[in-house]
């Protein structure tokens, strides 16, 4: 008996990944007119999930082009601007302070979703994962879990630090685990000034503070604290007490204070963990497919640049296409 034959489904251009990234790139690719939209392929397996508590930093050279060569439509209520970046250590005077008239802006990644929304009319979005890839000279082949088998002249993937298709392609990247443990989430504080960013350098972690509002006195915290750390406490470590705890200790001589409100009904209360293993491409492109955002370069998150980079290179590659 004669094996069936795969029916792929051809489409020009194929975005894999639904984070961010992702659909930065598809807005961008549509906005821009490249391609016609049914043309176009996104693999997007959050699809389903509209909702994204974190905040990111967008340098001010980033945020400038977003919102006035492409045209995404910011308010003014929609973003911080951060005037000040803070930089403390334990045995300073004083902090080492960065000013500008603007470093960038905080946006709440909801909100940035919103800026990128995309008509999903004429637009093709799937919502299981690549299993399988080949390619030959013309063309990559993709293959998804639910059946469906997919023919590109390019695939643009956005697919994230652990990206499937990076390994099923063999790209090969450098990797290096930091040895500390990140942890995100959100604090409160009466006397933080929604100007100013602060990164505070400690023996055994290093912590980023970001306001995010202009009203309810809310801060991000990254803390990378040293693994070991945690690995010499007891099972019932609480990371919120133990933050605030040290925080406050820090910067009692600034008269700031910060304090954890459990109501265990917002997204707010929720901490991200995770640990902090960077990862760099040196060359992130192969036959038909080329690497974007954290699955091209993973970078600590003290700093708030990991987003910049991902916006940098959207931008560089809609220059390519």
């Amino acid at each position: 008996m004669m094996k069936k034959l795969a029916q792929y489904k051809f489409y020009t251009l194929t975005v894999v990944g639904g984070g961010l990234t992702g659909q930065l790139m598809v807005s961008l690719i549509l906005k821009s007119n490249l391609i016609d939209a049914d043309k176009l392929c996104w693999i997007n397996l959050n699809a389903n999930k509209s909702k994204d508590s974190r905040v990111s930093f967008l340098n001010i050279n980033n945020f400038f082009q977003l919102k006035y060569n492409f045209k995404y439509q910011f308010d003014i209520n929609d973003y911080l601007n951060i005037k000040k970046i803070q930089i403390h250590n334990k045995n300073e005077k004083a902090p080492l302070s960065l000013e500008e008239d603007s470093h960038g802006v905080i946006v709440k990644n909801n909100t940035l979703k919103k800026n990128f929304k995309i008509s999903k009319k004429n637009l093709n979005i799937f919502t299981s994962r690549v299993i399988k890839t080949k390619h030959d000279q013309y063309n990559r082949y993709l293959s998804l879990e639910d059946g469906t088998n997919i023919k590109t002249s390019l695939v643009i993937c956005a697919d994230g630090n652990s990206s499937t298709l990076r390994d099923l392609t063999k790209i090969k990247y450098a990797s290096h685990n930091l040895n500390h443990t990140i942890i995100s989430g959100y604090l409160y504080s009466k006397n933080f000034d929604n100007a100013v960013a602060k990164q505070v350098f400690l023996d055994d972690s290093y912590i980023g503070l970001l306001p995010i509002s202009k009203n309810n006195n809310l801060v991000n915290f990254v803390w990378s604290l040293d693994s070991k750390v945690l690995k010499n406490k007891k099972s019932n470590f609480n990371f919120h007490d133990e933050i605030v705890k040290k925080l406050n200790s820090f910067f009692i001589k600034y008269n700031i204070y910060f304090e954890h409100r459990n109501t265990n009904k917002t997204d707010f209360d929720q901490l991200q963990i995770y640990s902090s293993n960077v990862k760099f491409v040196n060359k992130p492109f192969s036959e038909r497919i080329v690497l974007i955002g954290d699955a091209a370069h993973t970078i600590h998150p003290l700093a708030g640049q990991g987003f910049n980079l991902s916006i940098e290179d959207c931008f560089d590659l809609l220059k390519c296409i």
